[in-house]
């Protein structure tokens, strides 16, 4: 089961914003960095301290979610108190129509949040990339969403140039 991809729930990104469940210090950071880039225990090995009791807890309150390789999820078990949502895949970001210049990007909330958590560490490195997925989780709407987005854009043309800064663009729908 840890072999399999996992992502956060709508549960589980407002568990982030909202901090109600009493979570270990490192499994609400296994929470916070989790996506379907990776499977499940890779993310274990790389959060200092997470266990798989820490990943079992995240599974067992619904926060996170298995997804198969196109990222729809898979028979999600519901929580131990009460179902959660279950989000849908995102449209592909290639269908999003071009905006003009200085526009904010076109993608709506999901397909959004699923591109700027997904490829921060990609893009960033590291550090830089996990600091700026805790601002994505942090974002309390759409706007806060697309203005994140243009601040990637514009931090990538500042660590690895004008043709990484167009490639991002290009993905989030900007000309």
């Amino acid at each position: 089961m840890i072999e399999q991809l996992y992502s956060k729930t709508e549960a589980g990104r407002a568990e982030i914003r909202a901090r109600t469940l009493p979570l270990s210090r490192t499994a609400r950071n296994l929470l916070l960095v989790l996506d379907a880039s990776k499977p499940g225990g890779e993310w274990v090995r790389l959060v200092a301290g997470a266990t798989e009791a820490d990943f079992e807890t995240l599974r067992q309150h619904g926060l996170i979610a298995a997804q198969n390789a196109a990222g729809q999820p898979i028979a999600a078990q519901p929580p131990a108190a009460a179902p959660a949502p279950v989000a849908t895949a995102p449209a592909p970001l290639s269908s999003a129509a071009p905006a003009s210049a200085g526009h904010s990007p076109l993608l709506d909330r999901a397909a959004l949040y699923t591109y700027l958590s997904g490829e921060a560490t990609k893009l960033l490195g590291p550090f830089k990339g996990y600091a700026f997925a805790l601002e994505v989780e942090r974002a309390d709407s759409l706007a806060a969403l697309q203005g994140l987005a243009l601040q990637l854009v514009e931090r990538v043309q500042k660590a690895k140039g004008e043709d990484a800064a167009q490639a991002v663009r290009d993905a989030l729908g900007l000309r």
